[in-house]
């Protein structure tokens, strides 16, 4: 480690400061000034012209009034002696600047106000500590040029080569120096006050402790390094010291942000990387580097063009690709979010992306090629396969194969349509496709109700793997509505023992969980039961809410009858329904799917007034003069006998937060389940609103859309007030008991296609 040293001539890190005021410095200073080989740079009137104007901000002096103000200035501020002369060994150049308090002043006067007066003084009591210094330098440079610290500790071992200067701010002349010394001096030039400490052998544990809080604690830590096993460290630190670490990756512009300041008990790398033992990411080969860092990126979150160069480390590159462009985009990214962080506005953990093909489309032939999602005939699953997934690092036998995709049919689907097709590839990659010739109804409008059962059938799997021990990674693909393929699921290694997952005791109900209809006596949750419950939207950051006061429970129940009749009156609704419901036992073996007549839980009563629906001339007699009331009945027994009812609602209205939607409810039907708590979908309503609000040609009559829109003005009395959520999916919970039968499923290969 380097402190600020004494003057020498050979030092080649720091710029020396040496003050005409102090009688050896001003020997030192006519030294240099008389050494032929020394450029001197006395740009000192041009300095204190913009001094004064800084004063002056109103006026617009002439040339002749301005010189007449410098002139003034340095009668009472005699030049030779005003500020200091700073010598940069390395240029052999001796420069004359303003004072240190003033220098700096007009240094960042260009940045008022997007940097305030009093923020940028705030700033300068800042520590940062950056920790790699290929991407590193451009985040250095970006803080010095803003002067958003007052103080910056570097890190790097490594030496500047050839190969780096596609995006590093070097030369040719430049080979072979420190990168960490190559940083150093950009900075010093820029400017020679702010503070730098330098750890020229990197970061170890022997001195990580020392870069952290010698001579004060950081405020923050930028991890840019290149060892695994130092970015662990520094996280672990930075929990340690609960310090804020941030680090851009050079790829769609990934910015990681861990708040360890706020939250020091928060899971690494956002929990992606599950428990590692550090001394197993020492001395990893390039290929092995890339297969850890793909746990702590996803693979769903990279470029496809940085998909497909990671296929070829090992084969024709050697190493992680990096350009110019992404580094300075990272340094400008990570420079904005650390000034907001240090002056206390609010930033939050998690993973930020600024994509800037996303966010500006060239209608380029090869990157469309790379983002068209080209359209298949639904059964035509393997021309849809991705190239560009990496083979699973450990191939699934037969067996184990069966047995996933066996519990993964377990997950729950709207009218029981289990509307998958598995296809495992020669690569050991299993992939997701939707069956839509299965799932095509009213109730999946968009295919949203089948990205739900998609989301249970992945948490399933995630569950089932970590349970038998194999590491996987889900990649999501899907990225518009009712495209075809919609995850991938790589085997990366199988472990000896299971492997300790966020919620992984749920794997145990699983098998348990089933939909419920019972009607028993209302009993309520417990404040601790609805806090469990909530708990589980929350750590997803989705929104839900909950209603079990009798009042609004009796006003939901209207609302929910009116729309199952809206739904019946509906031409498809009423053909869906007919089709989706078996109506004997034989049927449902027969079929193993849709929805047994027997799950419904109806009495004899009910049952024979719902065998009235098998004839559509009875519910077009029902939609002709808006009638069918007694349709409701089945309804208003469901939502009354309910301990609560709750509404699952995403921020916004796409594929991803239906799939994540899925995870959620699978997982809060499970607990509940295992708690011996009934759970029973309630959902028709909101993929009606959805499709009537969004669509023109929904197939409603004038008169029942009008319905429709009231049904929807007194839902939201109750859910979703301000509106400013998408409601995703509605359920109730009860205490029902035992369900007096349990909806078959499909046989395995009837949904997996194996791909020799």
């Amino acid at each position: 480690m380097l402190t600020t040293p004494s003057y020498s001539l050979s030092d080649q890190v720091y710029p020396v400061i040496l003050n005409p005021r102090n009688r050896d410095d001003q020997e030192k200073i006519v030294d240099l000034k008389n050494n032929p080989q020394i450029q001197v740079i006395n740009q000192i009137n041009s300095q204190v012209g913009d001094l004064i104007k800084s004063r002056h901000p109103a006026k617009t002096f002439s040339k002749e009034e301005l010189k007449a103000e410098i002139e003034n200035f340095f009668e009472e501020n005699p030049k030779e002696s005003y500020g200091n002369w700073v010598y940069y060994p390395w240029k052999y150049a001796l420069v004359h600047l303003l004072p240190e308090e003033e220098f700096i002043r007009v240094r960042t006067l260009r940045n008022n106000y997007k940097i305030t007066p009093q923020e940028q003084k705030e700033l300068a009591k800042k520590k940062v500590g950056i920790v790699g210094l290929s991407v590193g330098q451009s985040i250095a440079l970006a803080m010095a040029l803003e002067r958003s610290c007052g103080e910056m500790r570097l890190a790097d071992f490594d030496h500047l080569e050839l190969s780096n200067l596609n995006r590093l701010k070097a030369g040719v002349t430049s080979l072979g120096v420190e990168k960490i010394v190559i940083a150093a001096r950009e900075i010093a030039e820029i400017d020679p006050y702010l503070k730098l400490t330098l750890f020229r052998d990197g970061i170890t544990e022997e001195n990580i402790d020392s870069f952290f809080s010698e001579q004060g604690e950081l405020d923050l830590i930028i991890d840019e390094c290149d060892s695994l096993d130092i970015k662990i460290l520094l996280r672990k630190t930075a929990q340690k010291y609960q310090i804020p670490l941030m680090m851009d990756t050079s790829d769609r512009g990934m910015l990681d942000i861990e708040r360890f300041d706020l939250e020091p008990e928060r899971p690494i790398f956002h929990g992606y990387l599950g428990d590692i033992n550090l001394d197993t990411l020492k001395n990893l080969t390039n290929k092995q580097k890339v297969a850890i860092g793909l746990k702590m990126t996803g693979v769903d979150t990279l470029s496809p063009r940085m998909k497909a160069s990671l296929l070829e480390v090992g084969q024709t590159i050697s190493s992680w690709p990096q350009l110019a462009s992404a580094v300075f985009l990272g340094g400008a990214s990570v420079a904005h979010v650390a000034r907001k962080l240090l002056v206390g506005e609010p930033v939050d953990s998690g993973r930020f992306f600024v994509d800037l093909d996303e966010i500006i489309k060239l209608d380029l032939p090869e990157i469309q090629e790379e983002r068209e999602v080209v359209p298949v005939k639904n059964g035509d699953f393997l021309g849809s396969i991705p190239k560009n997934i990496i083979p699973s690092g450990y191939v699934l036998n037969k067996e184990e194969l069966n047995g996933l995709v066996e519990f993964a049919n377990l997950a729950p689907s709207g009218g029981n349509i289990q509307p998958w097709i598995w296809v495992f590839d020669q690569n050991g990659v299993l992939h997701l496709f939707h069956d839509k010739e299965r799932s095509h109804s009213m109730l999946d409008y968009k295919g949203t109700g089948s990205l739900i059962a998609f989301g249970a059938a992945l948490e399933n799997i995630r569950l089932h793997c970590a349970k038998s021990g194999i590491e996987i990674e889900i990649i999501e693909h899907i990225q518009d509505f009712e495209e075809d393929l919609i995850a991938s699921i790589r085997f990366i290694v199988k472990h000896n023992q299971k492997i300790k997952v966020h919620n992984g005791e749920l794997v145990d109900g699983v098998a348990i969980r089933c939909t419920n209809r019972k009607n028993a006596s209302k009993v309520d949750l417990t404040p601790e039961q609805i806090q469990l419950f909530h708990g589980y939207a929350l750590a997803e950051d989705m929104p839900m809410e909950h209603i079990s006061a009798k009042s609004d429970l009796e006003k939901l129940s209207g609302i929910i009858g009116g729309m199952d009749r809206m739904r019946l009156f509906h031409d498809q609704g009423l053909k869906d329904f007919i089709n989706e419901v078996r109506w004997n036992d034989k049927e449902a073996r027969e079929s193993r799917d849709g929805i047994d007549i027997a799950t419904l839980e109806l009495s004899g009563a009910e049952r024979a007034a719902m065998g009235l629906l098998k004839d559509p001339r009875t519910v077009r007699f029902f939609r002709k003069f808006l009638m069918g009331y007694g349709l409701t009945k089945i309804s208003h027994d469901t939502i009354m006998s309910s301990s609560a009812m709750f509404l699952l609602q995403g921020k916004e209205f796409t594929p991803q937060e239906y799939l994540k939607a899925g995870k959620v409810l699978q997982r809060i039907w499970i607990k509940a389940n295992m708690m011996e708590i009934s759970f029973q979908p309630v959902t028709a309503a909101m993929f009606i609103f959805h499709q009537t609000l969004r669509e023109k040609d929904h197939g409603f009559t004038k008169e029942e859309e009008t319905m429709i829109k009231k049904y929807k003005a007194e839902f939201n009395t109750l859910f979703n007030r301000e509106k400013s959520n998408e409601e995703l999916f509605m359920f109730r919970l009860n205490f029902g008991g035992e369900p007096s039968m349990r909806s078959y499923r499909r046989e395995v290969e009837d949904t997996l296609i194996t791909i020799n």
